[in-house]
């Protein structure tokens, strides 16, 4: 991922912990934003939510929310929770899922939770949520499409570069700090820098709206992060905004864009984003955002006959698609499964309904025996072993009729099957 910037923008996040808060000298000091804790589970709300919020807005900060969670939880009730306590307060950055503790869960369970959170938000609101969680627990999350939700990376290691990710490619955010100073707020607090291009594509310019409505429904003299959301969503749909643009108000263009959507899915086009149309652009992005199948690695196909069969090292999951993308269900440990073909630089193996990562199995070994070896026969098939680097031994057995035994797995069982197919020797 990428490393810090003097283009980035300077946000912090606060909670009750902070005490009071003098925000007109937190914004003097250079701070352009801040994420306040709102909610954490379905139970708790931040008593300081409110006052923080006006505290900041009023003094021309840039504001967010996040919800701590706990992956225990059913991830739909943690979300209506925060919505309920959101209320009117008007966010001009996006929500934020707080997910850093595995309270004893799978990686494939932390993943799930993580994926219905953010999906429901994103119904929810019409704003795609980002999601936080510190760099060590990072590996927890496995499936490729988390990458279309934006990440904040914390990693306090004083470094300008958090590290990698095999899922993202940049950070929106970046928290190196938790024990940062600034005036107006007493003791530490996180530090954070933001991406400028991610504050560019959320930034309204629109300062608070007090009459705003619930954050599941938009209409006309709205302002704010979703409605911009909403203008850049229907011109990935081919929904063309002439005359203003993603300018993030909700005037008569975007009624009228709305209405169209509307009319062309079956929808009442009363030119208001409510839930149902909400729910319809996300579904239609989703397949929008589908590898195309010139995107996908080649397949190389086993078929039955050269089929092997390989265990899982660990709890792994099963993907749509050859690139890995979208992990949709998990296969336990120790399970044992047929693969029917791979994909350049068997970086995954083709399995019923999916594919898997080849790095996360084990290939069974299988013993071949041949019959009618001779001498020449064998000293090829050697030569063959040697030339394809295959680490597998041949015994060769000279009583009564001569036959040989080799012991291989995987693609090295693959390979020794075709060439014995290739010189029409027996084998069994």
């Amino acid at each position: 991922m990428q490393s810090k910037n003097s283009n980035d923008i300077f946000v912090i996040d606060v909670s009750n912990h902070q005490g009071e808060v003098n925000w007109s000298q937190v914004k003097a000091s250079g701070v352009k934003g801040v994420y306040l804790k709102l909610t954490e589970g379905t139970t708790f709300l931040d008593k300081r939510a409110y006052k923080n919020y006006l505290g900041a807005k009023n003094a021309g900060l840039r504001v967010g929310f996040y919800c701590f969670s706990h992956v225990t939880n059913d991830p739909k009730k943690e979300v209506d929770f925060f919505l309920k306590k959101l209320d009117n307060m008007k966010p001009d950055m996006p929500h934020c899922l707080d997910l850093e503790n595995d309270k004893g869960q799978s990686k494939a369970k932390i993943t799930s939770f993580a994926l219905e959170w953010l999906e429901y938000m994103e119904k929810k609101t019409g704003i795609t949520p980002l999601l936080y969680t510190m760099m060590g627990f990072l590996p927890n999350f496995t499936s490729r499409k988390l990458a279309r939700y934006p990440l904040w990376i914390a990693r306090y290691n004083g470094k300008d570069n958090p590290g990698s990710s095999s899922i993202w490619s940049e950070w929106a955010m970046y928290q190196y700090t938790d024990k940062g100073k600034v005036k107006g707020i007493s003791g530490n607090v996180d530090l954070n820098t933001m991406a400028a291009n991610f504050f560019k594509a959320i930034d309204t310019g629109v300062s608070y709206v007090g009459d705003a409505k619930p954050p599941s429904q938009m209409q006309k003299g709205d302002s704010g992060l979703n409605v911009k959301e909403l203008q850049q969503n229907l011109i990935k749909l081919k929904y063309e905004f002439p005359e203003h643009g993603t300018d993030g108000s909700y005037g008569d263009e975007t009624v009228s864009v709305v209405k169209t959507f509307q009319k062309a899915n079956g929808l009442t086009p009363d030119g208001i984003a409510g839930e149902k149309t909400l729910a319809k652009i996300a579904d239609l992005i989703k397949i929008l955002e589908k590898p195309k199948e010139e995107d996908l690695p080649k397949i190389t196909s086993l078929g039955d006959k050269y089929s092997f069969q390989v265990k899982a090292k660990k709890d792994i999951g099963v993907y749509k698609y050859a690139n890995l993308a979208e992990n949709f269900k998990t296969l336990k440990n120790d399970t044992v499964f047929s693969v029917y073909g791979y994909t350049e630089n068997v970086k995954a193996y083709a399995v019923p309904g999916g594919f898997v990562q080849a790095k996360d199995v084990e290939p069974l070994l299988v013993t071949l025996t041949t019959g009618g070896l001779t001498k020449t026969n064998e000293e090829e098939f050697r030569a063959f072993l040697k030339s394809e680097g295959i680490d597998a031994e041949l015994n060769l057995y000279a009583k009564g009729n001569p036959d040989a035994e080799i012991t291989a797995a995987g693609l090295s069982l693959v390979k020794v099957k075709q060439f014995l197919d290739k010189k029409a020797w027996y084998y069994k």
